[in-house]
């Protein structure tokens, strides 16, 4: 059964929005997809091998529009 979204989880979509609406501004691009991913990393503080969270962006370009005089 779905919950209802917290105040928080509303604010937080809400964010991600903004960073995903200036990045395609800035990339002329439009976002396909975002995913997350845990990834394998090195811990800098202990050297040893540490699980991360990362977020996969697929973007594809805008196509250029030129209007024919």
């Amino acid at each position: 059964m779905p919950t209802p979204k917290s105040a928080e989880v509303n604010e937080a979509e809400r964010r991600i929005g903004n960073v995903l609406a200036e990045l395609e501004g800035r990339t002329g691009s439009d976002v396909q997809d975002i995913s997350l991913e845990e990834l394998v990393d090195t811990d800098p503080a202990t050297g040893r091998p540490a699980v991360h969270k990362g977020v996969e962006i697929t973007v594809t370009p805008r196509p250029q529009r030129r209007w024919v005089r």
